[in-house]
């Protein structure tokens, strides 16, 4: 499952995370899952960070609640895939980003109630014509190597991301105008036009004594595998197919983390991942499918939580133009994508392979995302309706010329193309049996094949020569602010995070309209009409969007905060610093 990076873990809009300072203001928001309004009848949506840069330029801190003592205590996290890379710029991997946003800070980060908070900037306050943002860093910082975190280094992050066009985080910097560093503990953003979502919220700051002696092209092949980070732990070891295992900082700047130590254990089945928490041999699972999680629910010394989700599973298509791709090109015709769109039942797929722990899907935006999310009626809906995906065929040439039961295109090539699917991820699995039955119902032929999650993940992302077709995979929108999951089709992050090579430039310049929009309503209006867009252009089939289904240990850590997202795989860090031990 992707995240987003910046989490690949979407974020808390607008440019009122600028203007407070901290998160010790009346302007703070609701958390994202709370249904405050819509735009139409509140000033911002819910998961907005309240008032416009225009309107305060004050200055705040956060006061922190008086923290329980560091333990020597190790916390084992199961989960069933595991990073693809340390890079925090090249990775796609929710499994990545979790890990890294423990390693390195963001000048602005998010609390248990979803809502901004200091990291790396202890205050910060934005210019009255919201184009600009001073950021005052922590006094303490320092890198995991010993040397100072100064503003040099939050000014050679954000303009070498902007100038190399680096990961899915460039999406956010194009109107990114330049770093001004007064003096090594205050550096001021400047935005050519005011913008929607504060870029502190998503992006890491780098070590520019280590990053800046490689260009842009060394950058995109870094391993990273002893990243120097500002944040709470630190890489200890990376022990491939078995464990990550994460230790305490003791020079963060901030309160110590509680735990001493972080492993991540790769379990390669989720039944046996399930027992191993069962067993007290991991404290807390990452993610667990339903049919398991119903097994998990009575048992003893376990809490399986099902909590709101931002994230959606997905049917992507290979439309890649590029000269190398080895797509089959008849999936560049809409027409083919629309009807495999209709063939398939979204409520099928939610009450067979997700147990109904879930909502069929359809646009872009996850339904958790709930002011932002648009609801297509269900008659408008290209969905479980094998008739009209026939009849659409057929209108456009696509018949069985051979009696093979596979239609073929008017020069005779025929509608069979490859399916891939995370072996690991069972309710993907069960999605594309059931997606191959429906499109084979219509006269498509599917072959599937099943791998690992990085081996998909280098297949889909070789922009050069995609050689694939179709995949059934997952994104985390890894902020609570529609800009992160639109960002993801545009042109520019073919090479990042656009997984299907879809480019419209139409499409391009109405995200680049919502992302300095600060109007809620004006804003909900082209945020819409994407959506709208992207789900007609059908280069995804949104299959559902998932309840957040995990499970932990109540007999070895207390003071998991439930929180909408998840416990982990959130955009917030908070419950790994947190937790404390139970004996």
């Amino acid at each position: 499952m992707r995240r987003t990076i910046g989490w690949r873990a979407g974020i808390v809009a607008a440019a009122a995370a600028l203007v407070v300072a901290g998160c010790g203001s009346s302007a703070t928001p609701a958390p994202a899952t709370q249904a405050a309004g819509s735009p139409a009848t509140t000033a911002a949506p819910a998961e907005s960070t309240g008032a416009s840069p225009s309107e305060s330029a004050g200055a705040g801190t956060a006061t922190a609640a008086p923290a329980a003592s560091p333990s020597d205590a190790t916390l084992r996290v199961g989960w069933s895939s595991e990073p693809d890379t340390m890079n925090p710029l090249t990775t796609y991997s929710t499994e990545a980003t979790e890990v890294l946003q423990l390693i390195y800070d963001k000048l602005i980060g998010y609390g248990t109630d979803l809502k901004p908070k200091p990291e790396l900037a202890a205050t910060w306050e934005t210019a009255a014509d919201g184009l600009s943002t001073t950021y005052h860093l922590q006094p303490d910082a320092t890198w995991s190597d010993g040397q100072p975190v100064t503003s040099e280094d939050v000014a050679y992050t954000f303009t070498t991301i902007k100038d190399d066009s680096l990961g899915s985080y460039a999406q956010w910097l194009a109107d990114f105008a330049g770093a001004e560093t007064p003096d090594p503990r205050t550096v001021v953003l400047t935005y050519s036009k005011p913008q929607a979502f504060d870029p502190a919220l998503a992006i890491p700051i780098l070590p520019k004594h280590i990053w800046s002696t490689m260009d842009a092209k060394a950058i995109q092949t870094f391993p990273n595998d002893t990243p120097v980070g500002s944040g709470p732990f630190r890489l200890v070891e990376w022990k491939k197919g078995e464990t990550v295992t994460l230790d305490r900082n003791d020079a963060f700047w901030g309160a110590p983390p509680i735990p001493k130590e972080i492993i991540y254990i790769l379990y390669g089945s989720e039944d046996v991942e399930a027992q191993a928490l069962k067993n007290g041999d991991v404290d807390v699972l990452t993610e667990v499918p339903p049919t398991v999680w119903d097994g998990l629910a009575g048992a003893s010394n376990v809490k399986a939580v099902e909590l709101p989700s931002f994230s959606f599973h997905h049917i992507g298509f290979n439309v890649s133009d590029a000269a190398g791709s080895k797509g089959n090109p008849l999936l560049k015709d809409q027409v083919v994508r629309q009807a495999l769109s209709a063939a398939v039942d979204r409520n099928q797929l939610v009450q067979i392979a997700l147990a109904g722990k879930g909502k069929p899907g359809s646009t872009l935006i996850p339904a958790g995302l709930a002011d932002w999310h648009l609801e297509i009626p269900a008659d408008a809906q290209l969905n479980g309706d094998p008739e009209k995906a026939k009849s659409m065929l057929e209108a456009a040439g696509y018949i069985d010329r051979n009696g093979d039961g596979i239609r073929e295109s008017k020069d005779g090539k025929p509608l069979e193309f490859r399916l891939i699917a995370i072996e690991s991820t069972g309710v993907d699995v069960r999605a594309a049996q059931l997606f191959r039955d429906a499109a084979q119902a219509v006269g498509i032929k599917l072959d599937l094949t099943t791998m690992d999650e990085n081996t998909l993940g280098s297949t889909v992302y070789n922009t050069e020569s995609p050689e694939w077709d179709i995949f059934v995979w997952g994104w985390d929108s890894g902020v609570p602010d529609p800009d992160y999951m639109l960002g993801v089709p545009l042109c520019s992050q073919i090479g990042g995070n656009n997984d299907v090579f879809y480019c419209d430039k139409k499409y391009d310049a109405l995200y680049a309209q919502q992302a300095t929009t600060l109007d809620p309503v004006a804003r909900k209006a082209i945020v819409d009409q994407m959506q709208q867009m992207f789900y007609d252009a059908a280069p995804y089939i949104v299959m559902w969007y998932q309840d957040k289904l995990q499970a932990y240990r109540t007999d070895t850590w207390t003071g998991w905060q439930e929180v909408p997202g998840g416990i982990v795989f959130n955009f917030t860090r908070d419950n790994y610093l947190d937790v404390t031990p139970a004996k």
